[in-house]
């Protein structure tokens, strides 16, 4: 709004700040000229990424959801296959805990980012206010480190499990295995942001 204004396109109506069309058609010149601006490239740049990371969240967050309601649907219809059938077939219950395998390890990444993993913080409000959150940069960068190693080895878990396949539903169990190298991909970009952060409440 700031920059219409400075052209001459907001502001006083009066008849003085009137233009005349060639001088409107310059003034809208200049304005597409604006995009050559770096500092306006580098915000576009930059809200590129954060475009990315929220659609990637959301898209994990509604996955999980998908993966919890055919967790439910399973496990009721082995209940009642159980129950009233008398007769429950195997593939229910190796599809409940396949689903719980991922839906546990994709929230690991939401739940870093929210803040809502178990913590031991008894210690922790006694620190003084620098040292606790160095301590927090600590933990974030461990957990950046621990999430690296999971993808590294469920990678290598990967390439082992393409030559099994599960016993009911007869999946390949690289199917089921890369939940973690993408859990732990999604864990280390959450850890490394939450670090930078503490890092940067530590400094100021």
């Amino acid at each position: 709004m700031k920059r219409w204004r400075e052209y001459g396109v907001l502001g006083n109506t009066s008849t003085e700040n009137e233009k005349t069309p060639a001088q409107a058609r310059a003034t809208f010149a200049n304005i597409r000229d604006d995009s050559s601006d770096p500092a306006l490239n580098t915000a576009q740049n930059v809200s590129v990424p954060r475009r990315i990371l929220a659609a990637t969240r959301g898209a994990v967050e509604a996955f999980v959801v998908f993966l919890f309601s055919i967790l439910t649907v399973a496990v009721f219809a082995q209940v009642v296959a159980r129950y009233v059938f008398n007769s429950p077939p195997a593939w229910t219950e190796e599809l409940a805990r396949f689903c719980q395998v991922w839906i546990i390890l994709l929230a690991s990444s939401i739940c870093l980012r929210k803040g809502s993993h178990l913590a031991v913080d008894y210690l922790g409000p006694s620190l003084p206010r620098r040292v606790r959150k160095a301590v927090g940069v600590l933990t974030g960068a461990l957990i950046a480190a621990y999430s690296v190693v999971v993808t590294v080895w469920g990678i290598r878990l990967m390439t082992v499990g393409a030559l099994q396949v599960s016993p009911a539903m007869q999946i390949n169990m690289a199917i089921v295995y890369a939940v973690f190298p993408v859990a732990g991909i999604l864990m280390v970009i959450e850890a490394a942001l939450v670090t930078i952060d503490r890092f940067g409440a530590a400094n100021q």
